[in-house]
């Protein structure tokens, strides 16, 4: 008779990096989402990795790294800069804070 193991694992309809307690979960978020973009473009272009290389003015290795999804790699300025690069129209729109007190909640940072 064999016995089930029960598996300990919560399911979180959040965010994987708030989960797991980091403090910059919002901007790891925005730039992962960026990434993706560039990755799903670079992907849908029909080009090789060696001439995205060439048009990104990066090495080959560079461009495996963005398909493949290597967030560490990646400044979000850099993940900005590739999708103006690949013809994207980049905006970034900042809200102030309506309070006096500017200190009194956090603000957030996201990509739509």
């Amino acid at each position: 008779m064999t016995r089930k193991k029960e598996t300990d694992y919560e399911i979180d309809e959040g965010s994987i990096f708030a989960a797991i307690g980091r403090k910059d979960a919002d901007e790891l978020v925005a730039r992962s989402e960026l990434l993706d973009d560039v990755g799903n473009l670079i992907e849908k272009s029909g080009l090789t990795q060696h001439e995205v290389a060439k048009k990104l003015g990066v090495k080959q290795s560079k461009v495996s790294m963005l398909v493949n999804g290597h967030l560490s790699e990646f400044s979000t300025d850099t993940l900005l800069h590739y999708l103006a690069i690949l013809g994207c129209k980049v905006e970034i729109r900042v809200r102030k804070p309506r309070r006096q007190n500017i200190f009194s909640d956090r603000g957030c940072i996201a990509v739509y």
